[in-house]
């Protein structure tokens, strides 16, 4: 069960030679339903697992994101809103090779529509071997929503992979989730320190699961990942292959989607952490953002390096 709780029209536009200022005519559009939960869902789905995506959705926006995945095929069930769906726009830059994005905050969600969502999102609980909780919330949603959800869940017996930053994650951690996702950037917000080398990334996981997450892996781009596990002291790094990415965008959901998909099979920790690994790298060789290949992940799952980094 994936959640999103800030849906999104994800707009990728491919523009040449990006000036501020003066008007830039658009090379390329290309639309995708959005929302990180929603490239996670994509995800799984690639890889051959069954998935439901749930969150909000409204207005055209939220019509538009329904019927991409009911063309892709990925069930879900929403918690229809009076208000519209935001979107967020990424922009490529051919010349430069650089990317930008844009992130609406999202539509004002009444206490009556928040209420609906969590009554179907406890009926959905039942459903679910493993549930994911990714990214920002509307305005309306109360900084603690990902906490209630992750209580709700525990009740349930059910593991919960969070991906979120800020308050959100700050105050989700603390119900312990089974695992926490991270980038470099928001672990070091939430611990007050700047996180930029590997050891300093293991200490830091170590950090976020006394905080209350049973594992924590922390995202650090074209350099992989470190997954630290509390329950055995057991710490890895897993690095991916070089490669030419084409849309690096969704590519820390691509790693959800991994360890999600890795505790469903139930996988060893060493064996999650590399197909996650494998499964963000292969997410930047497609143009559609949080879109992966399987023959990709199979691809680059041989060539990437895991190594075990020290013992509590």
């Amino acid at each position: 069960l994936t959640v999103t709780l800030n849906t999104s029209l994800d707009k990728l536009y491919t523009v040449e030679g990006f000036r501020a200022g003066e008007v830039i005519r658009v090379k390329e559009a290309h639309y995708t339903a959005g929302g990180k939960g929603l490239n996670v869902a994509r995800v799984v789905f690639a890889l051959g697992e069954q998935v439901l995506a749930t969150g909000l959705a409204g207005g055209f926006a939220g019509g538009f994101i329904e019927s991409e995945l009911e063309r892709a095929g990925i069930p879900f069930e929403f918690t229809r809103i009076s208000g519209e769906s935001r979107s967020c726009i990424n922009m490529i830059d051919e010349s430069t090779h650089t990317q930008t994005e844009l992130l609406e905050p999202g539509p004002l969600v009444s206490r009556e529509e928040a209420d609906e969502f969590l009554k179907t999102y406890e009926t959905l609980l039942g459903k679910a071997d493993v549930i994911t909780m990714s990214g920002s919330a509307p305005r309306g949603m109360h900084r603690g929503i990902y906490r209630t959800m992750i209580e709700m869940a525990r009740r349930n017996e059910r593991p919960v992979i969070l991906d979120s930053s800020g308050d959100l994650l700050r105050e989700g951690i603390g119900a312990g989730p089974a695992m926490v996702k991270p980038n470099a950037s928001e672990a070091g917000a939430i611990l007050g320190k700047t996180i930029s080398s590997v050891d300093e990334a293991v200490s830091s996981a170590r950090e976020l699961t006394r905080l209350g997450a049973k594992t924590a892996v922390i995202s650090m781009g074209e350099r992989g990942l470190v997954a630290f596990f509390s329950s055995t002291g057991e710490a890895y790094s897993a690095v991916p292959p070089v490669i030419t990415a084409v849309n690096t965008v969704g590519c820390g959901d691509a790693l959800v989607a991994g360890f999600a998909v890795g505790l469903i099979r139930g996988y060893a920790f060493e064996e999650t952490v590399r197909l996650a690994a494998a499964a963000s790298c292969a997410s930047a060789l497609t143009q559609g953002t949080g879109e992966c290949r399987e023959e990709d992940v199979e691809r680059v799952l041989r060539e990437v390096v895991v190594s075990r980094l020290n013992r509590d």
